[in-house]
């Protein structure tokens, strides 16, 4: 794993522990803090699946160039090495 992950990761284990805990020291009843619990840790799973779809995108997106230039690389050697053989 990167440092670039952990860091993001680390931010958002804590991101979620301190609202966990914000949430359950918090003056509320108990079907009050439930449902808000509820709606954060939905809210918060729809942030992660969006952040994890952009996370996805990029690499297809990484990869996908990478094929091109690949491919790019191997016709133009084959182009130089069809001419070598003409030659």
């Amino acid at each position: 794993m990167n440092t670039k992950t952990k860091v993001i990761t680390g931010f958002i284990v804590g991101a979620a522990l301190g609202a966990a805990s914000g949430l359950l020291l918090a003056p509320r009843s108990g079907r009050k803090t439930r449902k808000k619990l509820k709606v954060e840790s939905k809210r918060l799973a729809n942030e992660l699946m969006e952040k994890a779809n952009e996370s996805l995108d990029s690499a297809k997106k990484s990869y996908n160039e990478k094929v091109e230039e690949y491919s790019k690389r191997g016709k133009s050697s084959m182009n130089h090495l069809s001419e070598s053989i003409k030659v």
